[in-house]
């Protein structure tokens, strides 16, 4: 490919070389940087091999290699995960995967490595490779149509805000068929920024019979809700149901990653209320992102200073007493009240109970592992306890695993006896016995829920007084 067949100039020297984390990285990439296994492992040996390099013929034979023996997943995870950290050296692992007998034309991957070159000074070559995919690979104006989507995406994320309009600009002089490419032209421009021009091309697919989805209506809204306009984000959620759609789990989880993107607690906390009257319960995404709207409890976790609450009570207490947004508190409060995440983390059997805490930011994590140890206090564990953090592989920031590093810190201040397994090290273990004595030395949590005060409060003064004597002569005995 003469559009990036030059090594030399894309592979200067590993003490010269940068790597930068692109603040937008696209949500494809991310999925196939993750990887996973053995592809994981030897990515992460390429990267060290990669780093020791000194000359660019050093570097390509590295490449080569790479991609001549590792699987089509491997070799595609690892030119991801070089996308994403704006590495030079992915131009010419590019190069390598395209002479591969497996290649496959990619347009998530043609458009990062256009605006890559881009960039980094190599207009000409970005222009050539992006014509080149034009005429080669793609066979119909749908076709062409979406790689310009990827390309609004892709430029953005980078920067280059002049030439992603160009992009929008020959997109708009092509005549678009298909609800596939108005949902990617939507996302393409809400990316970018443009909260009207995506509204406007939402309101032309609805005329021309292509029934949006509740995700359409959200990106809108939440685009306007970054850029402040409240209003018409709110205009846009009401929209949804006049299209037709069906205020569900889905719809409603997106109101809310809404009102969390302008960082609106008020209309969080009102909406979750709504949610709960509707039996709508928050997902691991809603947990995440209305948790990292939180200024103060994110302020909390990264700080992980000496005071930090280990109890879901002194959360809430350190949160009032500290924040400036009155509703944050309760905001926390009322998502500690549902058990709905928690219950789909919490994986129960004869041998074992097992908190996985996939997919779960270092905020959310912290307030689901002092929501699960008030939970696993009051029943019958089995032989086995574990909270699995994951090793990183899926993180697109290098380094220690951010989630394992806090679980660990945590668990640790507790006193509690959980700690990382020999043969996985990304699961925190303990036997039954010493949790249950860990358990029954830890603070009791005082109630977090909105339930109803418990009977037993209401109970006469001399009833109360011979459960607590029975209590206490069962324990002697």
């Amino acid at each position: 490919m003469p559009a990036v067949a030059s090594l030399s100039a894309a592979a200067p020297a590993a003490a010269a070389r940068r790597r930068r984390s692109s603040p937008a990285a696209s949500a494809s990439l991310r999925r196939v940087a993750s990887g996973g296994g053995s592809s994981w492992r030897s990515e992460r040996r390429l990267m060290s091999e990669l780093e020791r390099t000194v000359t660019a013929g050093a570097a390509e034979r590295v490449i080569r290699s790479y991609v001549g023996t590792k699987s089509e997943r491997a070799a595609l995870a690892a030119l991801s995960r070089l996308l994403m950290d704006s590495d030079p050296l992915a131009i010419p692992f590019y190069e390598a995967v395209t002479q591969a007998r497996w290649f496959k034309w990619s347009s998530i991957h043609a458009s990062a490595v256009a605006a890559l070159l881009e960039a980094n000074g190599s207009t000409g070559e970005s222009k050539s490779l992006i014509s080149d995919s034009i005429s080669q690979h793609l066979q119909s104006t749908d076709e062409v149509a979406l790689f310009y989507c990827d390309l609004m995406a892709a430029f953005s994320a980078r920067g280059l805000k002049h030439r992603a309009a160009d992009f929008y600009t020959e997109l708009r002089s092509m005549p678009l068929s298909g609800r596939k490419a108005y949902m990617a032209m939507i996302k393409s421009l809400c990316l970018m920024g443009l909260a009207t021009e995506a509204e406007e091309a939402l309101k032309e697919m609805v005329s021309l019979g292509y029934q949006p989805e509740a995700v359409q209506f959200g990106l809108v809204a939440k685009c306007y809700g970054k850029s402040g306009s409240l209003v018409e984000m709110e205009r846009v959620i009401a929209s949804m149901s006049d299209a037709g759609i069906r205020l569900g789990t889905g719809a409603a989880n997106i109101v809310l990653s809404c009102y969390s993107s302008c960082r609106d607690h008020s209309k969080m906390l009102a909406w979750l209320k709504k949610m709960r009257k509707l039996r709508i319960a928050p997902t691991t995404k809603a947990f995440n992102f209305v948790l990292n709207s939180c200024p103060t409890l994110a302020w909390v976790v990264q700080e992980l200073d000496p005071s930090l609450p280990l109890t879901t009570t002194g959360l809430v207490k350190k949160l009032k007493s500290a924040s400036t947004l009155a509703s944050e508190a309760e905001l926390v409060h009322k998502l500690l009240a549902s058990s709905s995440v928690l219950d789909k983390a919490m994986e129960w059997s004869e041998t074992e109970v097992k908190l996985n805490l996939h997919g779960f930011s270092t905020i959310a994590a912290y307030v689901l592992m002092l929501q699960w140890v008030d939970v696993i206090k009051g029943r019958t564990l089995p032989l086995e306890v574990s909270v699995v953090c994951g090793i990183g592989k899926h993180s697109d920031v290098r380094g220690e695993p951010k989630v394992r590093e806090l679980a660990q810190e945590v668990l640790n201040r507790m006193e509690s006896p959980l700690r990382l397994s020999t043969r996985n090290k990304g699961r925190l273990v303990a036997k039954r016995d010493r949790v249950m004595q860990w358990l029954a030395s830890f603070p009791v949590p005082e109630e977090v829920t909105d339930k109803s005060p418990d009977a037993t409060s209401q109970q006469p003064f001399v009833f109360t007084l011979f459960r607590k004597l029975g209590q206490f002569f069962s324990t002697i005995m």
